[in-house]
């Protein structure tokens, strides 16, 4: 099903395009010499290189407004995301999956070329500040370690969220996308690559017990309006 998916969504995105061809293209320059401005939505999610992860692929989304020159060939976007995945870490009593929140924001320098009337190349490189957060575990951690702890020991069981921590860090991005214009908005397919620029540790009563590491090949869907 992920293959078919694949496969026949830049074909319904070709179609969209190809539907709209007799209307001006958003991109087109009108003289006015008035910056253009918009929005996206991305979704898609991260295929993590190491395997400190419980699933190889980790869920993300952003949104950011856009700027670009009169001739919309150069512009700047800012905005935020999610990232979200299990972090895989061993206790005195066996192995934990971990939920890590990871919140990027930041902004990325953006250059879009023309390949035809409505089909457009944007690539993006850009930097995020990252703010990570770690959840506490869910019932059927409790139920796998077969443990019932009290007082101290019971609290740090039930409770973990109160001694594990995880450090905020940063990233840079580069990504390519094909970008389909339906005038007034987009719709876009495209990929890339984020990257540790340091690697934060996970804490567990102040002792380090790993390091997360966000690196990986991004992969999306886009949509979004320009005005």
């Amino acid at each position: 099903m992920k293959r078919i998916t694949a496969i026949s969504l830049p074909l319904l995105l070709l179609a969209a395009a190809a539907a709209s061809a007799q209307q001006p293209a958003v991109f087109a320059a009108d003289d006015s010499g008035r910056p253009l401005f918009g929005f996206d939505i991305r979704l898609g999610g991260v295929a993590f290189d190491k395997d400190c992860w419980d699933e190889s692929v980790g869920a993300a989304i952003d949104v950011g407004l856009q700027v670009w020159d009169p001739s919309g060939s150069l512009g700047l976007w800012a905005g935020f995301g999610v990232q979200g995945a299990s972090y895989v870490w061993e206790d005195d009593w066996g192995e934990v999956e971990s939920d890590i929140v990871a919140v990027p924001f930041g902004a990325s320098i953006l250059a879009r070329l023309p390949l035809g009337d409505r089909i457009s190349l944007r690539g993006e490189i850009g930097a995020r500040y990252v703010s990570m957060d770690i959840d506490d575990w869910d019932d059927d951690d409790y139920e796998h370690h077969h443990h019932h702890r009290r007082y101290g020991e019971w609290d740090r069981y039930y409770h973990p969220d109160r001694y594990l921590d995880v450090d905020d860090t940063s990233l840079a991005v580069v990504s390519l996308q094909i970008e389909f214009d339906l005038d007034p908005a987009f719709l876009a397919v495209g990929g890339g690559y984020q990257f540790d620029l340091e690697r934060p540790d996970v804490e567990y009563l102040d002792r380090p017990i790993g390091k997360v590491d966000l690196s990986g090949a991004l992969f999306y869907v886009a949509t979004g309006l320009v005005f």
